[in-house]
């Protein structure tokens, strides 16, 4: 397809490089094999750094990934994968004399940016450190970052780290043992960022920036808005983004010729008609963020994606093998099928779709109910520094619609009954949630 295609350039107002099909962000079967890579100029300058508060744009040099990719190998005692899969994404981590434990993805790079720590070493003895605890990679590190910059703004005093080293690995380390153990500080930033600001007070909240729907987020904040992501990032009942986004491209492809290319070989689509969304989707003009792909088009491209990764995890099989990668051997089509010869079930595409939708409005209707609504469905207001607020309630008021939910963002009571659920919509109607199941 032309090495263009390895790396798409979409040029924002920060040159932000999106990888759109290269072997080190989803192109290849798999979960993202960030083991067997160690170039990380793609995350480390178009990520942010600590608690989402800056990017360090020409962090990645020469020597750096000499540092990195020596450290990486070092530590590496094998390659491996989960039950025997031959993809090789996780690996047997074996560094100095820190206890050996598996990882893989992300996490390679969460506790190391968070903690603004060059050297890649700190990963490795961290790592081994929070798995023992039992702690996700995404959220306590930020947490702890969150902490640190609470500190250096006075907020958190003296006397909320007394006895906490004073440089930054030092520090991660002391505030990983406080959580994990709710001591002092620990146990108010053990309910997470955004509870933490608000038992903390005195301005903590301004330093809450990267929750949505009160949970932590991937640590990105870009340019212009992104329709696509606006609605991954909002509706999300999973909450992190990378369990939604995977089989779309990351942003577009700049040259015409290797849009046409691109499509001609695209049996996972649910339809035909993506082709040419994706053909007309350009990098600038008229045919670019924030305007297109349209909120009717996001729609539809969100919702195949959301299925995907919802029958994944109803089956058990590993995302990287469907949903979080482009062009993956199952998908829509050929699923019913695999689900029919190993079950029995009498399945087609239509009767798989019902099953994700039931699992989608129940978990939908269930956060309802335990108080997330509308307002809560909206990204940080620094997640894009060029915002329309105006399209963005457009986005998500379509989204709603295609969906079968109310204005709040509840299932009605026909979408309800249409999925075997009328039981729900008589509890949220018992509730008052539903008026007569109408908007």
């Amino acid at each position: 397809m032309g090495e263009v295609l390895k790396f798409v350039k979409l040029r924002n107002e920060n040159h932000l490089k999106i990888a759109v099909h290269s072997p080190q962000h989803g192109a290849i079967i798999g979960s993202p094999q960030a083991m067997k890579y160690a170039d990380e100029e793609w995350h480390t300058t178009g990520f942010a750094w600590g608690n989402a508060r800056s990017r360090r744009k020409d962090f990645w040099t020469k020597e750096t990934e000499e540092s990195w990719t020596k450290s990486q190998t070092s530590a590496i005692k094998r390659l491996i994968s989960c039950f025997n899969c031959t993809q090789q994404c996780g690996a047997l981590i074996s560094f100095k004399d820190v206890p050996r434990f598996m990882m893989k993805c992300f996490s390679k790079l969460t506790y190391t940016m968070a903690a603004y720590v060059d050297d890649l070493d700190f990963t490795w003895k961290i790592l081994q450190r929070a798995t023992e605890y039992g702690l996700d990679s995404f959220s306590t590190p930020q947490i702890l970052a969150f902490a640190v910059e609470l500190y250096e703004a006075g907020i958190l005093t003296d006397a909320d780290f007394a006895g906490c080293p004073s440089d930054n690995e030092g520090r991660f380390f002391w505030l990983l043992d406080k959580v994990v153990r709710r001591e002092g500080i620990g146990d108010v930033l053990a309910d997470g960022v955004y509870w933490a600001a608000r038992k903390i007070g005195n301005g903590a909240e301004a330093f809450d920036h990267n929750t949505i729907k009160k949970h932590e987020q991937m640590n990105i904040k870009l340019g212009m808005l992104d329709p696509l992501y606006y609605l991954m990032y909002s509706t999300n009942e999973k909450i992190s983004i990378t369990q939604m986004e995977g089989n779309w491209p990351q942003g577009a492809i700049s040259r015409k010729e290797d849009r046409e290319e691109f499509v001609k070989d695209w049996p996972q689509l649910p339809d035909e008609k993506f082709k040419q969304y994706l053909l007309d989707w350009e990098p600038r003009g008229e045919n670019a963020n924030p305007y297109y792909p349209t909120p009717e088009m996001c729609c539809e491209i969100v919702d195949w994606m959301e299925m995907l990764h919802n029958v994944d995890d109803a089956l058990g099989i590993c995302a990287g093998w469907a949903s979080f990668v482009l062009k993956p051997p199952y998908h829509i089509h050929n699923y019913p099928k695999i689900i029919s010869a190993a079950t029995g079930m009498d399945l087609d595409e239509a009767g798989l779709k019902k099953i994700v939708n039931r699992s989608r409005n129940l978990h939908r209707a269930f956060n309802n109910r335990r108080g997330m609504m509308r307002p809560d469905e909206k990204p940080p207001e620094d997640h894009w520094k060029k915002r329309f607020p105006e399209l963005e309630e457009n986005l998500l008021t379509t989204y709603y619609k295609f969906k079968g939910w109310n204005y709040d963002g509840i299932p009605t009571k026909e979408r309800l009954q249409e999925l075997d659920l009328g039981y729900v919509a008589e509890d949220l109607e018992k509730r008052g949630m539903l008026k007569d199941g109408q908007d």
